[in-house]
């Protein structure tokens, strides 16, 4: 981050000598004017590197424009319209109701879900589950998706576009602990 701000420094500072030196080549500001016409006739680098200058912060420009064009749109509420008003879901309250509707089927208390919803008001679920309890769960998966889908049609009236389920290890495994300890050599 530190190099990033340095080099951003730099491109400025570059920047407001060199529009400074054009400026002063328009209207007479008097020294800094002499000054910058001496500089320009005695060293050439400085027309090539004002060039590749603003050949780079072309480049740049470009890359932002298209960052901004191209970035996918994720929303983060949901809005229900009512008969009186209109209800706004957040992102968490989604993850809630994914997270009650699988500790029906999972019973665990180390269910992470995660939610993103798509331009089109769909939303892709994530359910996290640990390692340890993948060979119980893998025939339950299609029940998980169908109770998720169903979930979010009845609460949130959005369809699940698509459901992922990850198995993921435990930091605090007890079989890796005692791997470790009979390793060692003393």
């Amino acid at each position: 981050m530190r190099l990033l701000k340095g080099i951003i420094s730099l491109l400025l500072i570059a920047g407001i000598f060199g529009i400074v030196g054009l400026y002063s080549q328009i209207v007479d500001l008097g020294v800094v004017s002499t000054f910058f016409q001496n500089l320009l006739l005695q060293s050439n680098w400085l027309v090539y590197f004002y060039q590749g200058l603003l050949f780079v912060l072309l480049v740049l420009t470009g890359l932002i424009f298209l960052l901004i064009v191209f970035k996918p749109v994720t929303k983060k509420v949901i809005h229900i319209p009512k008969t009186m008003g209109q209800i706004d879901l957040p992102l968490q309250t989604l993850e809630a109701i994914a997270r009650s509707s699988v500790q029906k089927i999972v019973k665990s208390d180390e269910i992470q879900v995660k939610v993103k919803l798509t331009k089109a008001e769909t939303a892709n679920v994530d359910v996290i589950l640990s390692d340890r309890e993948q060979e119980a769960f893998l025939s339950k998966s299609r029940q998980i998706r169908e109770q998720l889908s169903a979930a979010f049609q009845q609460m949130a009236k959005i369809e699940v576009n698509q459901t992922k389920i990850i198995f993921k290890k435990q930091k605090n495994d007890p079989a890796a602990v005692e791997n470790k300890k009979g390793s060692r050599v003393i």
